[in-house]
């Protein structure tokens, strides 16, 4: 199993988005570790699944970067940073305007 980003879009026809983020074990112990212990809310939640709304986001985009920027002079870390940017880079490009459903697990 992996954990993932699916957006859809109000647009119909539109074909949606989906931007993986990690393997299932790695979430738990990359991520979700590592975001329990810097008290985010977020990021724990989508080990499990869980829809969001689009005025949240940008509050999940500052969890994700709070993350990588703990992680992010771990070399062991490296490819996860790298997935987040990726992750970052393609939500940045997203107009929250054109987002009708997201849902993240």
């Amino acid at each position: 199993m992996s954990v993932a980003i699916l957006i859809e879009f109000k647009e119909q026809g539109r074909k949606e988005l989906y931007i993986p983020v990690a393997t299932e074990g790695e979430y738990g112990t990359e991520w979700v570790e590592n975001a329990e212990k810097l008290g985010l809310r977020w990021l724990p939640l989508f080990q499990a699944g869980t829809s969001v709304d689009v005025a949240d986001l940008p509050a999940v985009v500052n969890e994700i970067q709070q993350l990588r920027a703990r992680l992010v002079g771990n070399p062991k870390k490296a490819a996860t940073v790298e997935r987040m940017d990726f992750i970052l880079e393609s939500l940045g490009e997203v107009p929250p305007e054109e987002i009708s459903r997201i849902f993240i697990g």
